[in-house]
């Protein structure tokens, strides 16, 4: 099932998915999933906070809830929390029974589940929208060719990545309007370097399916994800001072 929505944060979709299960009010697993959400962005949790990046679980096995919360590599910590903060609140009123559910924001990425999600490639659920303020270009096949060329010089740098596993590039709009195309990719910290190919490479061969024709779309699974416009959606002044912070253009 998938619901779009929009709020002070720009949420912009998310998943709940069905076939794990419900739970009941107030049952074991709600008391575990609340702990859990509340911990994962509370401000004394620095046990496993990495670079934007936020796992966390909490219970017993049979009621253990297991979340992840990633953050786009440019996005400062109070920024980071501000979105997972909200996500936590909207996802729960959005799937208020299912054991597993997924949001995407424009700054930050929320799921929980009743099964472990660490260190595990998932395309799926997938979204893919292209951008609705951007007008449609005047050579298609061309503009969808640089896309994805674009992407895929980015693949390498971003599994390769140290800590954020994200990687960031502009280039010339393909066309006379010498428009800049502002490009992210981004994989969760937690997969080995050949799974964060193999989530972007599945990214890459939907490029022209997803938004084929328009100047700016996004892709966006629980593992990775990719998006690109003519607006400059991330930070340029980003701190660059340790390699694994640095945002290359």
């Amino acid at each position: 099932m998938l619901i779009s929505q929009a709020n002070a944060q720009s949420s912009v979709s998310h998943f709940c998915l069905y076939d794990q299960g419900n739970y009941s009010t107030r049952s074991p697993y709600e008391a575990n999933l609340d702990q859990t959400l509340s911990d994962l962005v509370s401000s004394t949790n620095e046990t496993n906070i990495k670079d934007g990046f936020y796992p966390y679980s909490y219970g017993l096995v049979s009621d253990r809830v297991y979340a992840i919360g990633l953050c786009r590599g440019d996005i400062k910590e109070d920024l980071c929390r501000s979105c997972l903060n909200d996500s936590r609140i909207a996802l729960k009123q959005l799937c208020p029974n299912q054991k597993e559910a997924i949001v995407w924001y424009d700054n930050c990425m929320l799921r929980y589940s009743n099964r472990p999600l660490l260190c595990i490639l998932e395309n799926q659920p997938a979204f893919s929208q292209w951008t609705t303020s951007t007008e449609n270009v005047s050579n298609v096949d061309g503009y969808s060719k640089v896309i994805k060329n674009l992407l895929d010089g980015m693949i390498s740098e971003a599994a390769s990545g140290n800590s954020y596993k994200c990687a960031t590039r502009t280039l010339v709009a393909p066309d006379s309007s010498n428009t800049t195309i502002y490009a992210h990719a981004q994989c969760t910290p937690d997969l080995v370097e050949t799974d964060c190919i193999a989530c972007l490479k599945n990214i890459s061969g939907q490029i022209p399916p997803c938004c084929l024709g328009k100047e700016g779309g996004r892709y966006y699974t629980p593992s990775c994800n990719f998006r690109y416009g003519t607006n400059a959606f991330f930070d340029l002044t980003a701190d660059a001072s340790s390699p694994e912070g640095k945002i290359i253009l």
